[in-house]
């Protein structure tokens, strides 16, 4: 977090110039004249000239006329990040209910993706452009105020007339040009960093840069996820000055330390998390309290202790936002001697944690709660797999699915002297969250539990597997817990009426939930009730309905794409998926910038009371940039994650082309049918034109294919086996060819 965000001065001033331009309306005012008309500011020209000149590169005032400014919205400018489609053309989101400005190649003036743009509206031109029948008005860049790329990542090519580098990003469609003394030995073909020295304007569409990272070649351990860090413009190594206060943090808790708060180091408080887990940031114990109710405890690492506003650690995480995770490795937020180290709930150590204790009736209802700092020394490092089978060998909970893929579950006995003083524990935690599931699904709470691809390395970075993940009754447990303490948590903060960023979960568009009905209806399946007015206990329903069925997989999809995304917010607007009206991120401050502001206002209300006056008003002015940041860096990281596990999926694939896989039908569309193989967790697709022996029809409403003829269908569910025919590895793209469905015979077409 930069320290001028809780600085009045900077912040205040280009509040005040903003408010006195939208005050004059459209007329034009030079710095002197802004100066003049300030009223209860003190502030220099210098000053009033950089806040303007901070306004314009952000793309809030425009010059007009030289050097007279006006606010964007009184001109016909507008600013906002050009998405370049990989044929040429950009888009610039136009904002509330404007429609998006289309900017076609000859006007794009050298602009690139992501960059920060002015275009002027043509307001001459009486028509719109049409792409996928969104109505988008047209404009043109006049100037690019901030670059989104420093550096690009991609492929070079050691042309002997001119070196030259494509970008692996396909929306950046110039090629980059290297001087031959820039090219840092890099071979043909190897994945590179280019460091841009010259950008593409109006009168070049030539980019010049110099190459300052040779990456290695795709399909090399590792190369995949530096691609992909470098092109999301992720930061991957921490700054020295960062480095250096975080060595500069004690290794150990102080005994002042421990004193100032409640000392919770005897209680049997464990954690539960994966094998490859190294940084731990919540800790449970459950206790039964006289009266027969259950008394929870989350205890979350106090990250707020250590990073304290403002600091250069504070100023790493903003930018930051979250961690990043890919097989085999990690981005984190925060420096490793603080993620697994002091900060880290490690076991049978002292660590500063913030503790919510809740009392929870057997009808599963918050009794009563507390919020308070405290001290914790866990008993065990527990794994998802081994608690599982703990519990279940002990036939308290009943089996769920297999461990994860090479993790070998110690045997009962094994387990029951390593666990058997926690039974009492470990049972109690069963118990609870059975209850706190019951109340969650009662009031309509939607869970969508569909299997992950997990990506699996041997020792030297090589895919050896990839499979699909899933929830035994110990991730559920966590699960239960994290959601009922962040819902505590976030209450606390709306009880009491103080700023917060919340999660939240906004009511599904009208729009797309009757395209989903209309979908459902072709499967028999009903949405009741207004669709204004839409109660996530209908989606519910929905969902449940299909469970096990051969449609599952797909409308499970279906209704996830009808759904709002959840982000971050100062407002507290409500969390529609978990139907619940508070709800903000509490539980993993180690690898989430918003969980850690969160720690920061409770520990505030917690030490000093609720906020008010000028700090309250400090604290309400950066929140909107703090929830829209973490917003972002979410979305960043979730790409990331994304685009890495395709990378893995194909490169896994290249040696298993012309071999026969068995898979199942969990999509179909006019132009094919998408398979899922069963010993690879993979998707593919098999072409409608390869597909031989009929004239295929794509009945929509059925969602199948039917042989003109034969009268044969495919459909979803159907189990089949193809032949791997081809890799598109730039497309990450797989497409197969389908021998059988159903065990029997597909005559191939030839292309």
């Amino acid at each position: 977090m930069p320290q001028s965000l809780l600085l009045p001065g900077s912040t205040g001033l280009k509040q005040s110039i903003t408010d006195l331009l939208r005050r004059r309306g459209s007329r034009l005012l030079p710095v002197k004249e802004i100066h003049e008309r300030l009223e209860g500011v003190e502030a220099t020209r210098e000053e009033v000239e950089r806040a303007v000149e901070e306004l314009e590169q952000d793309g809030i005032v425009v010059a007009v006329r030289g050097k007279r400014y006006s606010l964007l919205e009184f001109t016909p400018y507008h600013a906002g990040r050009i998405r370049v489609h990989p044929d040429g053309y950009g888009t610039v989101f136009g904002g509330g209910e404007e429609p998006d400005i289309f900017i076609d190649r000859r006007s794009m003036k050298g602009a690139m993706n992501g960059d920060l743009v002015v275009v002027r509206v043509d307001k001459h031109s009486p028509k719109f452009h049409t792409i996928r029948q969104r109505k988008l008005i047209i404009g043109e860049v006049t100037t690019v105020l901030r670059r989104a790329h420093r550096t690009v990542v991609g492929r070079f090519h050691a042309d002997p007339e001119q070196p030259f580098v494509t970008p692996f990003d396909s929306r950046l469609d110039h090629d980059i040009v290297i001087d031959r003394n820039g090219t840092m030995g890099a071979r043909d073909e190897e994945m590179v960093n280019v460091e841009i020295d010259r950008y593409p304007d109006r009168t070049s569409h030539i980019a010049r840069g110099r190459v300052v990272e040779v990456l290695g070649f795709i399909g090399e351990p590792g190369v995949d996820i530096e691609l992909v860090i470098r092109k999301l413009q992720i930061p991957h190594s921490f700054p020295p000055e960062v480095l250096a206060a975080a060595d500069a943090i004690p290794d150990e808790v102080t005994p002042a330390e421990i004193a100032k708060r409640i000392d919770l180091r005897e209680h049997n408080i464990v954690t539960i998390d994966g094998e490859t887990a190294k940084d731990f940031d919540d800790a449970v114990e459950v206790q039964q309290l006289a009266n027969g109710n259950y008394l929870l405890g989350v205890h979350i690492a106090d990250v707020s202790h250590y990073v304290t506003e403002g600091s250069a650690l504070d100023e790493e995480a903003f930018e930051r936002g979250t961690s990043v995770y890919f097989p085999g490795r990690a981005v984190p937020m925060l420096p490793e001697r603080l993620s697994n180290g002091i900060c880290s709930l490690n076991p049978r150590v002292e660590r500063l944690t913030f503790s919510v204790d809740i009392e929870i009736d057997r009808k599963g209802r918050f009794v009563d709660r507390k919020v308070y700092r405290s001290v914790i020394r866990t008993k065990e490092r527990t794994t998802y797999t081994n608690v599982n089978a703990f519990l279940v060998n002990e036939g308290v909970a009943q089996p769920s699915g297999k461990p994860p893929h090479g993790v070998i579950v110690p045997p009962p006995e094994e387990l029951r002297a390593r666990y058997g003083y926690l039974l009492d524990d470990f049972t109690r935690m069963h118990a609870l969250y059975d209850i706190l599931r019951k109340r969650r699904e009662a009031r309509g709470s939607i869970d969508f539990d569909l299997p992950e691809a997990e990506v699996i390395l041997d020792s030297e970075g090589v895919i050896d597997a990839i499979k699909p993940t899933g929830r035994n009754v110990a991730h559920r447990i966590i699960e239960e817990f994290m959601l009922a303490a962040n819902e505590v948590v976030a209450s606390e903060l709306v009880f009491a009426n103080q700023p917060g960023i919340f999660r939240v979960h906004q009511q599904p568009d009208p729009q797309k939930l009757e395209d989903l009905r209309e979908i459902l209806k072709e499967f028999k399946l009903t949405l009741r009730g207004d669709l204004e007015e839409m109660r996530p206990g209908e989606l519910q329903r929905v969902m449940k309905s299909v469970e096990g069925t051969p449609e599952e997989r797909f409308l499970s999809n279906i209704v996830l794409r009808s759904m709002k995304r959840a982000y971050y917010s100062e407002e507290n607007v409500g969390h529609f998926a978990l139907a619940i009206a508070n709800y903000a991120h509490f539980t993993s401050p180690i690898r989430r910038y918003p969980d850690l502001i969160v720690h920061r206002r409770l520990g505030e209300m917690v030490d000093k009371g609720p906020l008010y006056g000028e700090r309250l008003a400090e604290v309400e002015r950066a929140h909107p940039l703090y929830a829209a940041q973490s917003s972002d860096r979410e979305r960043r990281a979730d790409e990331a994650s994304r685009e890495v596990l395709e990378w893995k999926k194909v490169i896994f694939m290249r040696d298993k082309v012309g071999l026969k896989f068995t898979g199942i039908v969990t999509g179909v569309a006019a132009f094919g049918l998408f398979i899922e193989l069963d010993e690879i967790f993979v998707q593919g697709m098999v072409p409608v034109a390869t597909i031989g022996g009929d004239f295929w029809v794509f009945r929509e409403r059925e969602h199948r294919l039917r042989g003109d003829s034969t009268g044969r269908e495919m459909r979803l569910g159907d189990k089949v086996t193809i032949e791997v025919k081809s890799i598109d590895e730039d497309r990450h793209q797989l497409e197969f060819r389908l021998l059988e469905i159903g065990g029997s015979p597909i005559a191939l077409r030839e292309r």
